[in-house]
């Protein structure tokens, strides 16, 4: 019926203030950044609205050196660049065993060389533009602050040169990049992948869990008890084993620490949207 979706285009945050302060809004659900989430929670306590926020991610992937490391190696360049990595739970920040560290470097770089970047309207095209020329920008202030902060670029790095017309990043890998960096730290949302190395898994899991996010996490190991080890430890709401798609609409989404207040889809999604009422009655006849 007429009314029941409406699309509104605008600013953000102008208009989540507007539903927050108008008295017949009674739930909001919001999926975008963690600021503007901060800035609807802010309000909302004041109007005691309730919230489902579905905020940014910056998912680690923790490779064990027991995998097959071309598998893996190709399918992470797979995930990582679809639609040129601007997924909320897109892979991120890369964390393989140092075992297996220059393996899958070789594998993820020869990879990487051969996408085509373009029109993703043409034939033949790997990874098209990012969203806007704000986010274009934002990327190559991260990467160029990771380069001076010692990160060594092995892919990519700049704007394709063929392309004038379009928000273009070439596909660029990393390494040397530290935990305290922006392009580790914060979410990417662009076609750039840190990788870095550990040792056992206790340092894995302290490097995924170092950032405030915690909207997905992805572990590929061959071994049941390193599995359970890494889900158990990792601070995050989505979790895949050997799996890069971890969603169904039946199962819940859920997001940890800054990624996330509340519960889409699911049954638990659902109830996000009722009331519990408790009715007693007693003395009827």
């Amino acid at each position: 019926p007429a009314g029941v979706f409406n699309l509104i285009n605008g600013d953000a945050e102008s208009m989540g203030q507007a539903f927050l302060n108008h008295p017949t809004c009674r739930k909001i659900s919001f999926t975008g950044s963690t600021r503007v989430g901060r800035i609807l929670m802010d309000g909302a306590s004041r109007t005691h609205t309730r919230l489902s926020l579905e905020l940014g991610g910056n998912a680690p992937v923790l490779v064990f050196p027991d995998v097959n490391v071309e598998t893996v190696a190709l399918a992470a360049v797979q995930a990582k660049y679809r639609n040129n990595g601007q997924v909320c739970t897109a892979p991120q920040r890369f964390l393989v065993h140092s075992h297996v560290m220059e393996e899958f470097v070789d594998k993820v770089v020869s990879a990487v060389e051969k996408l085509k970047v373009g029109n993703g309207l043409e034939k033949d095209i790997d990874v098209g533009p990012l969203i806007n020329a704000k986010q274009r920008e934002r990327v190559e202030r991260m990467v160029s602050e990771g380069v001076i902060d010692g990160a060594q670029v092995l892919v990519g790095g700049q704007r394709p040169l063929h392309l004038e017309k379009g928000y273009f990043y070439q596909p660029t890998v990393l390494l040397n990049v530290k935990p305290h960096d922006r392009v580790y730290h914060e979410e990417i949302f662009g076609p750039v992948m840190p990788i870095v190395p550990f040792n056992d898994i206790e340092e894995g899991l302290a490097l995924a869990n170092s950032t405030p996010y915690g909207l997905s996490a992805y572990v590929f190991t061959n071994d049941l008890n390193t599995a359970i080890r890494a889900y158990e430890g990792l601070e995050a709401g989505l979790i895949g084993v050997n799996e890069w798609y971890p969603q169904a609409t039946e199962a819940p989404f859920p997001g940890w620490k800054q990624s996330g207040l509340g519960m889409e889809s699911g049954e638990e999604g659902l109830s996000e949207y009722l009331e519990t009422k408790l009715i007693a009655i007693g003395g009827l006849k």
